[in-house]
């Protein structure tokens, strides 16, 4: 099996995502995809626009795939809670090299997500 590390995430204080026509919020994020709390339940395998409104970056548009769907009390960056929740797991699909460079800037990367030498 080959071992690839997962990207990392960031929670981001005051980031939201336009989803469909509603407003949601943003838990983490991170090169890859995003996480985010709805009030509302979406299929997995669906794909969607999305609209991350990240602080101190533009809008970045993208479209997403639901990975994950599961009902709980999501956990926000300023350490608010919500309850009866959807916890929303979304890959990037065909992200634009524009948004790539955004989420990079915003999510870092380290060595070994690069594919760079760690030694």
């Amino acid at each position: 099996m080959v071992y690839r590390p997962r990207p990392r995430r960031v929670a981001l204080l005051g980031a939201r995502v336009q989803l469909a026509n509603t407003i949601a919020d943003l838990v983490d994020v991170s090169r890859t995809g995003v996480l985010i709390g709805a009030s509302y339940e979406l299929r997995v395998g669906s794909e969607w626009p999305l609209v991350l409104e990240l602080p101190a970056a533009a809008p970045v548009r993208v479209a997403g795939r639901v990975e994950r769907c599961e009902r709980a009390n999501v956990s926000l960056p300023d350490g608010a809670v919500v309850q009866n929740q959807y916890l929303l797991a979304f890959t990037f699909v065909d992200l634009s090299p524009e948004a790539a460079a955004v989420l990079a800037q915003v999510c870092g990367s380290t060595a070994a997500e690069t594919g760079e030498p760690t030694g």
